[in-house]
């Protein structure tokens, strides 16, 4: 039987203005591939791709009804705005998450140009959103690959500072266990299992952490969240060699701080409006 959700496909960052966001990625360290256009949305982005997931950087270029309420949002500052989840089909997960009383919208298809070896290809996708509604903070949607073809490719997965993948994503949560029993239409019972005074959330794949204020202000000290209130805060990624990527930074001139030994991290300021955490596990 087909599963609605198999783990975390990726994430989006809204940016505004993203020309000055693609530069600040190149600054980072990352391959940023070309500039892509979703026509019928309204958007434009710029992917950072690993081995089996990504990252986009994603502004709006043209007025749509599919992008109101991301240039709502965009209003009170940019950063992590989706986690898009991974799917074995977005019929499937239309059905399921209708029956666990989401209130999904209908899937919706669209394509984007990309430049594969020469040639123009179209990158197609089925997703399905999920209304603010039904939002435990984060904003989640599916995701269905058409053609995963001419999304993972692995000569698009080397990044000069050495990224691999996303190893997580950071929440902050006043008050963390209340999502529970909204989580859990997503992922199933028992997903979200409680640390502390937070959760770490079971996708399937890569983690989604929600702390508290607080915990995030001791683990990420000097850190300052871009939003007031609960939002999703930080993207960790995993680094090949944690000493090179520092060294990069520092060549690049890019600001960020070292808590302990194990972990880089880069402030809003310098991503876009994302914190950034690098980690090699």
């Amino acid at each position: 039987m087909k599963r609605a959700v198999t783990g975390l496909d990726h994430v989006v960052v809204m940016v505004d203005g993203i020309d000055a966001a693609e530069a600040a990625y190149r600054k980072l360290g990352f391959q940023v591939q070309p500039r892509g256009f979703h026509k019928k949305l309204g958007t434009a982005n710029h992917l950072m791709i690993f081995d089996t997931d990504y990252f986009e950087i994603l502004g709006i270029v043209e007025d749509t009804e599919f992008n109101a309420e991301r240039r709502e949002w965009l209003k009170d500052g940019g950063g992590l705005a989706n986690v898009a989840l991974a799917t074995e089909g977005a019929d499937v997960a239309f059905e399921a998450f209708k029956a666990a009383g989401l209130n999904p919208d209908a899937p919706l298809f669209f394509d984007r140009a990309v430049e594969v070896a020469g040639k123009t290809e179209l990158a197609k996708f089925r997703t399905v959103r999920i209304p603010k509604t039904n939002m435990p903070v984060v904003g989640f949607f599916v995701c269905e690959h058409l053609t995963p073809e001419f999304v993972y490719r692995p000569e698009w997965a080397a990044h000069p500072n050495g990224a691999r993948g996303i190893l997580g994503v950071t929440v902050i949560a006043e008050q963390p266990t209340k999502w529970i029993p909204e989580l859990e239409k997503y992922f199933g019972s028992d997903a979200a299992k409680r640390e502390g005074d937070g959760l770490v959330v079971d996708t399937g794949t890569q983690p989604i952490r929600y702390m508290t204020p607080k915990d995030y202000a001791v683990r990420y000290p000097g850190i300052t969240p871009v939003r007031p209130g609960d939002h999703p805060a930080l993207l960790t990624i995993r680094v090949e060699n944690l000493a090179a990527c520092e060294d990069l930074l520092k060549k690049n001139g890019v600001t960020f701080v070292k808590p302990d030994s194990g972990r880089l991290v880069v402030p809003p300021a310098e991503a876009a409006h994302l914190t950034l955490e690098f980690s090699e596990r």
